[in-house]
């Protein structure tokens, strides 16, 4: 008995199959090229670029000079590992725990 020899039904099934996924992927590709040309016409594009742009000097103007101090502070006054005790040993010591 040959294990490769499909049944004739076996072979329909899988001629379905692979045409129905096929169509389905089609369908996706062109609705994906559609809502491409959409978001191009209606500037869907061009106001995404504009905002990462903004972003972009955001970033750059505040969020790395505060890097760069906290990262000059942490040089000049480097922390002992271990040193500090524990917010729960601290509330023990006052009692409040």
């Amino acid at each position: 008995m040959n294990i490769w020899v499909m049944h004739p039904f076996s072979i329909v099934a899988l001629g379905i199959f692979v045409a129905g996924y096929s169509t389905a992927r089609w369908d996706l590709v062109t609705r994906l090229y559609e809502l491409a040309i959409f978001a191009w016409d209606h500037g869907v594009v061009a106001r995404a670029a504009k905002g990462f742009a903004i972003l972009t000097v955001f970033f750059a103007l505040i969020i790395l000079p505060f890097e760069r101090l906290a990262s000059r502070e942490i040089d000049l006054h480097p922390r002992a590992a271990g040193g500090g005790i524990s917010a729960r040993e601290q509330l023990k010591r006052r009692g409040s725990f």
